[in-house]
Formats: C-alpha cells, sequence, structure tokens
C-alpha cells in the first residue's frame, strides 16, 4: 500500500497465492515490509478479503511479534485516513488485537489451554522458570542417581559410571544424563529418538561400515580430502615439470597422483554412498587397506642446478600431502570394518543404560512437574504437538481433529526466520497447513545464510531442503522467489559481502554455494555528499601484527589442524589492547575533520541529508564479548571515545547489587563475616575500619556478628550504639523474612535503608537504580514458582550465577545517546548501523562442541568413545571419529553465517580488523590457500580455518588490486594463483605493535604539552612559587624509617636474623599446625627425604603419637593407613630414637603429668626496638608480631616445662653452640608460653634426636 515502490519479486511475494511459498531473503532485502503487505493486501483485497485472526503469523521472538502488530496497525491507520468509511478496515483494526500473531511457543501455549481437557494437566498449570525448571531437573538427577546406586547388581550402570564417569565422582556422568536429555527434547518424540540412537549399536557382523550412517558421513570427508591432497598433488608435478632442474621428480610424482587416483575411485560419491551398499562389496575394507598401505616412494637427489625455489614448493606441497594422508590414517580409516563393528556392538549396552538414565530423569521431571501444575518451554512444543498429530493403522503421522479445526481457522500460516526452525515447529507447522488436503497454504521467509542457532537446535537443512526442491516457476504449489536486492547498504559494502563470500561460501563450508544468484544487489539510493563531506568509501582491512617472533606455531591456522579445538585458546591480553587502539584511532579519524576540513557523513533518513558521524553512528561487533568488551571499553575511555558495552554480563559483580544481596545474606543467616562486613562498610551503616576493629576486639575469636553482640551488650561508646542500633533493625529484618515475600521484603530494604536513593545520587545513578529495580523484578518473578522464602531466593541466584554466569546489568540507553556500541554478532541480528567495526577476526573459532567422551549430533545420534576399563585406555569409536568431522564441517558453516551477519550489518562503511602473531609465516600460510585456478577458494583448504582471517585474507590475496598483501610475503615468494578482478573496493593497513604502541591518548598529549611548558619556564619566571615548590617537592615523610620495620615475623626467621649462616632442621610453617608438604611419589622413591624433610616428618610424629601407647610401630602403621604419612615417609623414622627420648629423664616426667600440650601455636607482640635497636627512641613501641609454634609444654605443680625437638646433626657435648644457635628461639617460646597461660615457665630444654641428649637453655 501507499507509494512504496516494490520490485517484481517483492510483488510476487505479496501476491502469490498458489500454494506454499518460500522467500529466500537476503540481509537488507526487505522481507519484513514484504510481510506486512502481503498481510495487508489479503485483509484489504476487494475480492474475498481475508480477516487477520484468520492468519497464523509465527515469529521468532516476543518484540518481532510486538513490532509486526504495530507495522500492520500501522498500515491499517494509514489506510483508515485515506478510507474512514471503510467497513473491512475497521472491522480489521478491530480484530487486530485477536490476531494470532505470536511466536511458536505462544501459539503452542494457546492450543494447550485451548483443548487441556485431552491432556492429563492441570488447567491452571503455569510456565517454569528456566532456572526453576533446571533445579528442578537437577533434583530428578539426583533420585535417578540414588536409585541407580541402590540397585543391587546394577553392574551396566557401574560399567558406565567406570567408563565415563571420571576419577573423582559422578558429577561428569551426570552432566552427560543432563545434556542428553536436553539435547533429545528438540526432537519431535524425545523418547523414539533415544531408542533409535540406541538401536543405532546394535550393527549386524556382516555389515559394511560404509553402509552406516557414520561411515557415509566419514566417506564424504575422506572424498573431499582426497580431493584436496590430488589438487596438491598435481600442483607439485606441474612445477616439477616446468622447473629447470626437477625432472627426476616427475616419475615419483606420478606415482603419488596415480594412487591418490586409486584411491578416490575406491571412495564413492556421498549420494551413491547414502544409498547403502551390500555387504560382498566390502567398500571400507577396500579403502582402508590402500589408505592404511599407502607408500610415498623416495624422492631421487638433484642436481646443483635444480631450481631452488621450486624444489622448496614441491617438497612442501609433498609433505603437506603426506600429512593429509596421515590424517586420513589416524582420523577416519583407523580400523577394518569388522573391528569397527564389533566395536560399536560393545558401546550398545553402555549406551542402552545411558538413554535409560535420561529416560528416567524425564519421567521424575514429569512427575515433579505434575505435583506442582507447571509446564517448561519445551513442554509446550510436545504437548501442543501430542495435541495436533496421531497416528494411522501404519504408523504414519497424520493430523488430528484438533489440528483439523485448526486448518479450517487458518487460511493461510506465515512464518518469519524460517531459517531458524527445529524439526518440532517444523512438524506442528505442518500438522495445521492444508498440504495433505492439496492445497498448500504456507508463506516461508528467511535467509539461511542467516541461520546463526544452530546452539539452540536450530536446523538450517529444512529450509535448504525447500530451497533446493521449490521451483521458481510461478503458479507452482511449492514456489521460491529469492529476494536478493539489498536496500540497506552502499554498493561498496555489498560488493565486498559478494567477493568474500563469493570466494569462500559453499556447499561444503556454508552448506550453499555462494553463485551470482545468491548475491546481493544494490537497491539503496545514496546521492552524492557534495561539498566538504566525504562518505561511504572501500571497505577496510586493519591487520595488525602482534609479535616478531618466527615461530609458524604462531600463525593462522588454516595449515594446522589445530586438534579438534581442545578448548578455546586463551586471548593475550595485549593482543586485544592493540587491537582495541587500531579501532580506537579509526573511531577518532571518523569523527575529526581530515587536513582540508573534509568531514565523513552518514546519511540521515529522517532527515533526508548527510551530516557528520556521530558515535552513536558506531558500532564494534565481537563474535563473544567475554574477555573483549572490557578492555576495548577501556581503551576507547582513554582515548576519549564514549562507549557502552551490551555484553549482557556484569550484573552480579555491580557493587549496589553485591551489597544488597549481603544484606539478604545476613537477614537470612548473620553467621557470615564477608557479607556483614560488606553491609557494615557500606553507605547503609558506614561503619568505619576503626569502628570494626573495635568490633572485633570485643571477641577476637568467634563470628563477627557475636563480637557486635558483645560490643552492643557493653553500651558502651558510640560504636556499641551503631552495633546496637544495626542488631535491632537486622532482628526485625530477620522477623520480616519470616511472613513477608521476598519481593516485598526487597523493596521494604530499599525504602527503610535508603539505599536506592543513595545509588540514584551517585555516578551512573540512572544505571545503578535500574540495576536494583532488575533484583526486585527477578525477586518478584521468583515468588510466582514452587521455590518460596529467602534462603531459596539466596540459592536460587547463586545457581543464577553459576547455570547461567550472569544475567547482564540494567539497560539505560537512549538509541540517542551519543556513545559507540559494542555487542556480539548475534545480538546485532536484525540490526543495521551506518558505521561496522568488525573486530576480533583473529580469535579462534571454538571447537568445544568436538571435545567430551561422548559426542551427540541430531542426526547420527551417540559419538562415544570406546574404553577399556581394565587397563585404564580410551580411544575414539567410528562413530565418534564421524561425529566430530560432522560437527567442525557443522560449526564452520554456523561461523560462516555469522560473519555474514556481522558485515551485513553495515550502511555506508565496513571496517575488518584482527591479529596476527607472526604476519610473515601468516602471509604464507594464507598465500598458500588461495594458491589455485579456480574461481573460488579450495573447500579443502577453507575446512581447516580456525578465524575468520583465515577465509577473508586468502580471498583477499586473490584480488588483483589488493597488491599489498601479496607485496608482504617473503622475498622470493612467488605467488602464482589466479588473480580475480572484482569491482570491490578494498584498502589494507598492515600495523606492528609498536607503531600501536606509540599511539598518545588525549591525556598523555596534554601531559606532554604541560611538561614542554614547565620545560620552558625558568626561575625568574615564577619566583613567587618557587620557595612553595621547594617545600612541596622536599617534604619528607617522619616515619620513613618505620617503613623499612616488617610487620610480622616467625620465630624461625628472627633465629635466623640473628645468625643468617644458620641452617634449620625444619622451616615453621605458615599456619599454626605442622604441615606435611608432600613432595612427588616418583621423587620420594628416587631421591629419597632431604634431612629437612626428615625433620618435618618427625615432627608431625612426635604431635599425633600417644605417649603411653608401647606400640610406636603399629601407631606409624596407622598414619600410613589413613594416608598421613607416605611410607617412605613412614620408613624414614627412627623409632629408637623416640624410644629414648622417652625413656630419658625430661621422657619420664611428660609422661608422669597428667596433660601434655604438643604444637602450641602463638602469637604475641613485641615493641620493634628489640629487633631494630637503631630506630629512634620515640619509636620503638610500635609493635611486630611474633607467630611460632611451640613443640612440646607440660605443667608440674611448681610451673611449666618447656620442650623443644631438634634434629640437627651435632657432634656429642656441643651444649654451648646449642644454646647460642637456639637461645633467642626458646626465650620468645618461654615469654609466649608465659603471656598465654599466665603461668611461669620454669624450665626450658631442648631435645637433640642425633645424640639423645638434653640441653638445659
Amino acid at each position: 500500500m501507499g507509494n512504496t515502490k516494490w520490485t517484481n519479486e517483492q510483488w510476487d511475494a505479496i501476491t502469490d497465492r498458489s500454494g506454499n511459498l518460500l522467500v529466500a531473503a537476503a540481509a537488507g532485502a526487505g522481507k519484513t515490509a514484504v510481510l506486512v503487505e502481503r498481510i495487508i493486501r489479503m485483509i484489504t483485497a476487494p475480492h474475498e478479503p481475508v480477516d487477520i485472526d484468520r492468519l497464523l503469523v509465527v515469529t521468532f521472538t516476543n518484540a518481532a511479534a510486538t513490532e509486526m502488530r504495530e507495522r500492520i496497525a500501522d498500515a491499517i491507520s494509514q489506510a483508515l485516513e485515506r478510507e474512514p468509511d471503510n467497513r473491512q478496515l475497521q472491522r480489521q483494526m478491530t480484530l487486530l488485537g485477536k490476531a494470532c500473531i505470536t511466536t511458536i511457543h505462544s501459539f503452542c501455549l494457546e492450543v494447550i489451554r485451548s483443548n487441556f481437557q485431552y491432556l492429563d494437566i492441570d488447567p491452571n498449570f503455569r510456565i517454569a522458570d528456566e532456572t526453576e525448571s533446571t533445579l528442578m531437573k537437577l533434583e530428578a538427577l539426583d533420585e535417578v542417581f540414588e536409585e541407580q546406586y541402590e540397585r543391587n547388581d546394577n553392574r551396566e550402570f557401574l560399567e558406565l559410571l567406570d567408563s565415563y564417569g571420571g576419577n573423582r565422582d559422578d558429577r561428569i556422568l551426570m552432566e552427560m544424563v543432563f545434556s542428553l536429555y536436553n539435547f533429545v527434547q528438540s526432537s519431535p518424540w524425545p523418547e523414539e529418538r533415544l531408542k533409535e540412537m540406541v538401536q543405532d549399536f546394535s550393527v549386524p557382523e556382516d555389515t559394511d561400515f560404509a553402509s552406516t550412517p557414520w561411515g557415509s558421513v566419514l566417506l564424504d570427508v575422506a572424498r573431499a580430502e582426497t580431493e584436496g591432497l590430488r589438487e596438491m598433488a598435481a600442483q607439485a608435478l606441474a612445477i616439477s615439470r616446468d622447473a629447470s632442474g626437477l625432472e627426476k621428480y616427475v616419475s615419483v610424482l606420478q606415482e603419488d597422483l596415480g594412487r591418490l587416483d586409486a584411491l578416490l575411485n575406491l571412495i564413492p560419491p556421498s549420494k551413491s554412498n547414502k544409498d547403502g551398499c551390500t555387504p560382498s562389496d566390502s567398500v571400507w575394507d577396500r579403502i582402508f587397506g590402500l589408505v592404511s598401505n599407502f607408500d610415498f616412494g623416495r624422492m631421487p637427489t638433484l642436481g646443483r642446478d635444480a631450481d631452488k625455489t621450486a624444489r622448496e614448493k614441491v617438497k612442501k606441497l609433498r609433505d603437506q600431502v603426506k600429512a593429509g594422508i596421515k590424517r586420513l590414517q589416524e582420523r577416519i580409516f583407523t580400523a577394518g570394518s569388522s573391528q569397527i563393528v564389533k566395536e560399536l556392538n560393545s558401546l550398545h549396552p553402555k549406551m542402552n543404560c545411558l538413554a535409560g538414565l535420561a529416560l528416567e530423569l524425564a519421567e521424575k521431571y514429569s512427575e515433579k512437574k505434575s505435583q506442582k501444575g507447571i509446564v517448561d518451554f519445551n513442554d509446550l512444543e510436545h504437548l501442543c504437538l501430542s495435541l495436533l498429530c496421531t497416528r494411522d493403522e501404519n504408523g504414519n503421522l497424520v493430523p488430528s481433529d484438533i489440528a483439523a479445526s485448526y486448518r479450517e481457522r487458518f487460511t493461510e500460516v506465515m512464518v518469519d526466520e524460517y531459517q531458524d526452525s527445529n524439526l518440532v515447529q517444523e512438524t506442528i507447522i505442518r500438522m495445521i497447513s492444508r498440504e495433505q488436503d492439496g492445497k498448500p497454504n504456507v508463506f516461508m521467509v528467511g535467509d539461511v545464510k542467516q541461520s546463526i542457532y544452530r546452539f539452540r537446535q536450530a536446523r538450517p537443512e529444512i529450509f535448504m531442503e525447500k530451497y533446493n526442491t521449490y521451483s521458481t516457476e510461478k503458479g507452482s504449489p511449492y514456489r521460491k522467489i529469492l529476494l536478493y536486492r539489498n536496500f540497506r547498504s552502499r554498493k561498496e559494502v555489498i560488493d565486498a559481502v559478494n567477493f568474500l563470500f563469493g570466494q569462500f561460501m559453499s556447499a561444503r563450508v556454508g552448506e550453499l554455494d555462494y553463485t551470482r544468484e545468491e548475491a546481493l544487489n544494490p537497491g539503496a539510493v545514496y546521492p552524492d555528499p557534495g561539498e566538504g563531506f566525504m562518505a561511504g568509501g572501500g571497505a577496510e582491512l586493519h591487520l595488525i601484527r602482534t609479535e616478531n617472533g618466527d615461530e609458524k606455531g604462531d600463525t593462522s591456522g588454516t595449515d594446522s589442524e589445530n586438534a579438534d579445538g581442545e578448548g578455546e585458546d586463551e586471548e593475550i591480553l595485549d593482543d586485544i589492547q592493540c587491537e582495541a587502539r587500531i579501532v580506537a584511532r579509526r573511531i577518532k579519524e571518523l569523527v575529526t575533520p581530515d587536513e582540508n576540513g573534509k568531514v565523513f557523513s552518514v546519511w540521515d533518513k529522517a532527515k533526508g541529508e548527510y551530516r557528520p558521524v556521530t558515535y552513536r553512528d558506531i558500532v564494534i561487533l565481537l563474535r563473544t564479548t567475554k574477555n573483549w568488551s572490557d578492555v576495548f571499553t577501556e581503551e576507547l575511555g582513554i582515548m576519549g571515545i564514549p562507549v557502552f558495552a551490551d555484553t549482557g554480563t556484569g550484573f552480579f559483580r555491580t557493587v549496589e547489587v553485591q551489597v544488597i544481596l549481603s544484606l539478604l545474606q545476613i537477614i537470612d543467616n548473620p553467621l557470615q563475616d564477608i557479607p556483614l562486613l560488606s553491609v557494615l562498610r557500606s553507605p547503609i551503616f558506614s561503619f568505619t575500619t576503626d569502628e570494626l576493629a573495635e568490633v572485633r576486639l570485643a571477641d577476637r575469636k568467634g563470628h563477627f556478628y557475636t563480637a557486635l553482640c558483645r560490643l552492643a551488650a557493653t553500651k558502651n561508646g558510640k560504636t556499641a550504639e551503631k552495633a546496637e542500633e544495626f542488631l535491632q533493625k537486622l532482628d526485625r529484618w530477620r522477623k520480616m523474612s519470616m511472613y513477608m515475600p521476598t519481593d516485598k521484603l526487597l523493596w521494604q530494604l530499599y525504602q527503610e535503608t535508603g539505599y536506592y536513593g543513595m545509588v540514584g545520587a551517585m555516578p551512573a545513578g540512572e544505571q545503578r537504580q535500574a540495576n536494583l529495580r532488575i533484583l526486585y523484578d527477578r525477586a518478584r518473578e521468583f515468588e510466582k514458582t514452587s521455590y518460596k522464602g529467602l534462603f531459596n531466593f539466596i540459592n536460587f541466584i547463586d545457581r543464577l550465577k553459576g547455570s547461567r554466569g550472569d544475567m547482564g546489568s540494567a539497560k539505560v540507553l537512549n538509541e540517542n545517546d551519543n556513545v559507540v556500541r559494542i555487542m556480539s554478532i548475534h545480538k546485532s541480528k536484525g540490526l543495521e548501523f551506518p558505521v561496522v567495526f568488525l573486530a576480533g577476526c583473529g580469535k579462534k573459532f571454538n571447537f568445544q562442541d568436538m571435545t567430551g567422551s561422548i559426542l551427540l549430533h541430531q542426526e547420527l545420534g551417540f559419538g562415544p568413545d570406546v574404553v577399556d576399563t581394565e587397563v585404564r585406555v580410551s580411544w575414539p569409536s567410528a562413530a565418534k571419529l564421524a561425529i566430530r568431522e560432522k560437527i567442525r564441517i557443522e560449526t564452520l558453516s554456523e561461523e560462516m553465517r555469522i560473519l555474514y551477519v556481522a558485515l551485513t550489518r553495515a550502511r555506508e562503511k565496513l571496517i575488518i580488523t584482527g591479529t596476527v602473531r607472526n604476519m610473515e609465516n601468516a602471509l604464507e600460510n594464507w598465500a598458500e590457500s588461495a594458491l589455485t585456478g579456480e574461481s573460488r577458494l579450495p573447500a579443502y583448504r577453507m575446512v581447516r580455518a580456525n578465524n575468520y582471517l583465515d577465509w577473508i585474507v586468502p580471498a583477499l590475496m586473490r584480488h588483483r588490486n589488493c597488491g599489498i598483501l601479496r607485496e608482504k610475503l617473503a622475498p622470493g615468494y612467488d605467488f602464482s594463483g589466479t588473480l580475480v578482478d572484482d569491482g570491490s573496493v578494498w584498502n589494507i593497513t598492515l600495523w606492528d605493535r609498536s607503531s600501536v604502541q606509540g599511539s598518545t591518548t588525549d591525556d598523555e598529549a596534554g601531559r606532554t604539552e604541560l611538561m614542554q611548558w614547565l620545560h620552558e619556564q625558568n626561575d625568574d619566571t615564577v619566583p613567587e612559587i618557587r620557595d612553595e615548590i621547594e617545600r612541596r617537592l622536599g617534604w619528607q615523610y617522619p616515619y620513613d624509617c618505620l617503613a623499612q620495620v616488617q610487620a610480622k615475623f616467625s620465630v624461625t626467621e628472627l633465629k635466623r636474623r640473628f645468625d643468617p649462616q644458620l641452617s634449620e632442621e625444619r622451616a615453621e610453617p605458615p599456619g599454626y599446625l605442622p604441615r606435611l608438604v608432600k613432595k612427588p611419589m616418583f621423587m620420594e622413591g628416587t631421591k629419597g627425604l632431604s634431612a629437612a624433610e626428615k625433620g618435618t616428618v618427625m615432627h608431625f610424629v612426635m604431635q599425633h603419637l600417644d605417649f603411653r601407647n608401647t606400640d610406636i610401630e603399629g601407631q606409624i602403621e596407622d598414619m600410613v593407613s589413613r594416608d598421613l604419612l607416605t611410607r617412605i615417609q613412614a620408613d624414614s623414622i627412627d623409632t629408637g630414637k623416640i624410644r629414648r627420648f622417652l625413656d630419658s629423664d625430661i621422657g619420664r616426667r611428660i609422661l608422669a603429668c597428667g596433660r601434655i600440650n604438643r604444637e602450641v601455636p602463638f602469637n604475641i607482640r613485641i615493641p620493634c626496638r628489640e629487633l631494630y635497636p637503631d630506630i629512634p627512641e620515640e619509636m620503638g613501641d610500635e609493635p611486630v608480631i611474633l607467630q611460632g609454634v611451640i613443640d612440646c609444654f607440660f605443667e608440674e605443680p611448681d610451673g611449666l616445662v618447656l620442650i623443644d625437638y631438634k634434629t640437627d646433626s651435632v657432634p656429642p657435648g656441643s651444649d654451648d653452640i646449642i644454646r647460642e644457635r637456639y637461645g633467642s628461639q626458646i626465650k620468645y617460646y618461654s615469654r609466649a608460653l608465659e603471656t598465654i597461660t599466665g603461668k611461669r615457665v620454669k624450665e626450658r630444654y631442648i631435645y637433640l634426636f642425633a645424640t639423645g641428649e638434653i640441653v638445659s637453655m
């Protein structure tokens, strides 16, 4: 309607009513506008108009549904302005409130509520919160495992646990069951799918593995890999024929090529492979035999006149072919067919047990949901599906009577973002469509190149199946229409996107061939910017070298397998900072006029004119904001650039939320020191550090809450009054928490403490208050769940932190706020920005889904390791190898689509940045990927990519106008790849770390100017302030000597301070009790124990022995059995020396006393003048903490007797040496003991185990 000019393809999409219609709408093609216009045309048609409540419009999100409804309302309103008396329009405006413009989950909910009587479900059911459902699942999972442990003779479960449960506990296996349950929920019939996955491991013995789904996948991978190897071998052969002096290589390379051709002839094409093979074919074994025995002939020696550069190229290519064959041997053809089948069958019982655990979890979880009258989002889809379909007598799926009523009700079903549908949603749509009546009526719109939600179990292959089978003919009942005219971006942006994806997106990597039919066509019109303005311009690539090393391993991963993503590599912080600074510098350049006074400008749609670019026009897109957004925010802030990071994290780290959560924690349980101190120090109660110290002095060892109570009871001083006031409030809040819902308690705390108002007055007060409101809203939602009360809410928050990590701080950003936005690519989907920076392109892809002992795949099912529990070894099964390869391809395809989404967000300017550790080696690897005579980069190279640069740079290497990349190749490297003439314009800049680090911020520039001004001044210029400068700069801290005083000493340190040449037989531990620091067993066995270690062991034994039990050896053996000692440590103890001690005079006195005190820790304060005699008199009273551990003391009627054991090797009769060596130590032990006990130490002894002597001190 209106004056919009539609393209022919758009008009067909708006008006075609012939049947099912698949609209493949590229980025910026106006698909939403087309969908709205189609609806408006249908409800306002002069002949046979359709009421809007007879259309089902399914969107991906609630926000999209709301926007769609608003657009339709606006369109109807505009039509009513032109035709105010139109009854049909008036009727549609009335019906709009009842229209089914909704998400798939909301539609399922409506179906269930309207037909609950056919389900075993509470009609007053509610939808569970995600975290509530997670808690219930975990409870059910605990019960499942408890029952397993209680069963007798549960051999299969114990084998499963032993194989995949890890070495410590069953947590890993529990996580597997939990993940498996969640995984199968995207299947229409989870229970059936689980049984099918298990049945796949029951394979007939004579089966050729090539005929299985796993074998088919591996053969497809092998064929693609071998084709790539053959191309490299052909390149090596061509070079040898053409280069001077390499003729001897030709025959050997021809043999290599022949073997690769033979291998390719054996591997069936993928289509025929899926049809299966008869057992007699034994395709797998023939290929396995050839690959296992693949032999490379020895290369002959060349003459001196041979071309060295060509020889090195040939050698490198052949080495790559060898590595490729080795990969085939290690990752695909690892065993013969019979061995593989045997392994798969051996895994059947374990997979059956694992699936059984998932089914038990489903049953118990279902019982819990039924008891509480709740359903989760997965239930909505499955319950709806159970209502809409049934089975006929042949077991085929057919629509139910309920589905028939919806088929009659809806004239057309419209599905937006169809590329993100899953199997359950597809089945639901099929049941309510009229396809089975011969009148297909589903309108589907989407773009498979923007399908980026596979992690949510989206199935882009559903879209692709229709895309590849639907006709483009008008009037076809199954028609597809391609909308590839982009009305968003400048031609420079579109050309850049088309060039890149035309080079590397293929059916193998990307799941779609990016042909001319798929390419974007410019449809937006941008006028000439005029005088004083500059706009648009070519796409930019900024490559930053962050290291000058020569290691090839530090470069891009195009030529390395880089394992299968054994976890995501940690980014080096300095690399991120370098990239952030380049981005900041480029932003500054964009918003600052150039030397000619021209400013970069963007087209303002609202005003219809150009205006200078502002910060709000710029977005920085990141693949992941974790560890990146904080660095970018900091670096941009340093450069004076206002920035906002939409990260979805940081909520629980904000001070205001932490304070309130701490307050809730102590209301629930005040005996928590850290939350209590947090609240007391906060602005709510404002205790100073001195006041907190005073509280602690009231009770030095107990809980801080106990100390508060004791201080408050004294009623002595202001701190006691504050403590009493706090305790009164806390007591009242604790009583309120007994009966008040958590959300109301929270709001009561906000008001009563005034904290909500306080944070509003702080910097970023609006943001802080919004965060507190989010916490209140979360509490209100929580109170609607089956888990109520403050204690459960605190546990709920802890679970939220652990499971999802964070909720994301409140968003108070207005679209008109002039800030640069930082967001993830996923969050940018559906949005557009004048200037887009795609940063972090050198970050490695995340292949975490390829790790784990059991992999899961929607089509291929389980991918477990084979575990031999007897010899404790494991290796990947053929099923796992297949799934791992499949997941790798799917992950790369998803990453390529994510890259497409990122690049197509730009309207006027596209800037790509990325870092590389070693530029020279990376460029060489990228050049090798670009060495092809084909129009597109080879898929076998693209599948080895580890980051976005591994796709982008090889493509640009082939661009004729991107010579700077080829020029930077190592001297002598001849790039012989085909150059592509393309209209896209690229501006490429190469940076190194030094140029980045040399950039100065505004603050640094200001400081430089200040210092320059100061240097220009002299004493005569500012005589009036010279004396003041000297006074200030000449000031000295009066207590500087105390700054050198150590605050804490151990007695051993003190002894060494007095005599640094002395060597104690053991060091005092940092804690109170002596600890055995165990060296590894292999070191104990080979090197034995040192003298110091033997001394530590002896002290440990003397601490734990019962002196009155004469069986010393038995006691030591008991320590070994309880893992208190190792065998080697126990063998180092000379029990004869211990008996000699007990038989001595001092030993008999110990046995005669009532109580023996051993290993007694102490801390005492002494004035620092005792240790620092040169310190000034007026500062000598500064206290120093002295700590140590007294070996042994006992009490007799007239005083205490102190004993210290020593294992030093000293000659007999060395009493004077011992007294001199340990005199100060024993003096402080004695002083500490008298301070602790308040009793006199009458005797002090050192017992020497080496000689059995007792030295009186």
